[in-house]
Order: structure tokens, then sequence, then C-alpha cells
């Protein structure tokens, strides 16, 4: 017999981490993810992701706390959201791209901003 989760036990193996806005690489990292959130230039958010990933890491943030990291979150969202990301249109993707890699060539929907 499948029991039901126990909310007690599910909510005591929640872990949490500290985004800490004193630090000057975080609020710089959480001042860009709230500007990114206007722009439509993919190359620009990526490579301002990108650098904030290396900078959190490098400060300590890793694994886990960066993944879950509100400024990851907030890039992940923007780029979810420049996609138009649905789960038919990642399913759609993963399929093209395993086309892709073995020498096909595939066509895909273009959604205009």
């Amino acid at each position: 017999m499948v029991q039901p989760p126990n909310l007690h036990e599910e909510a005591m193996s929640k872990r949490t981490a500290i985004a800490n806005g004193g630090d000057p690489i975080q609020r710089s990292a959480a001042a860009d993810a709230s500007s990114v959130q206007d722009a439509v230039n993919l190359v620009a958010i990526i490579g301002c992701f990108h650098r904030h990933l290396l900078a959190l890491q490098r400060s300590g943030t890793c694994g886990d706390d960066l993944i879950n990291h509100p400024v990851s979150l907030a890039f992940t969202s923007k780029l979810n959201s420049l996609c138009r990301m649905s789960l038919a249109r990642e399913l759609g993707a993963l399929e093209a791209v395993s086309r892709i890699e073995i020498g096909e060539q595939v066509e895909y929907e273009v959604l205009p901003l």
C-alpha cells in the first residue's frame, strides 16, 4: 500500500540558503537579473548570465545553491519567456537536437517577438 507523503517530514527535508544583498557580487547579479527582464537580445542575456554565474561560483555559491539562487531563477525565467517555452516546444527542441546531432535537417517554428 502506498502511504501518503508525510508533510512534516517533507517540510523538514527542505534546505534553504541565504542570498546576501550585502555582497557586492550578489547585488550586481541581482541588478542585472532585474534589468534583463525587458531585454530581447539572447546573446547579451546569456553573456550576462554567464558572467554572473561565474562570479557567484568564484565567491562560493556553488551546486544546488547556485542552481536555485534567485539570480539564476530570474535569468532562467527570462530565457523561458523570451523563447516562449512550453512543454511541447521543449520536447520538440530536444527531438530536433537529436536529429541535428545525427546530421539531419529539421524545420522549426519561429515565433516573432
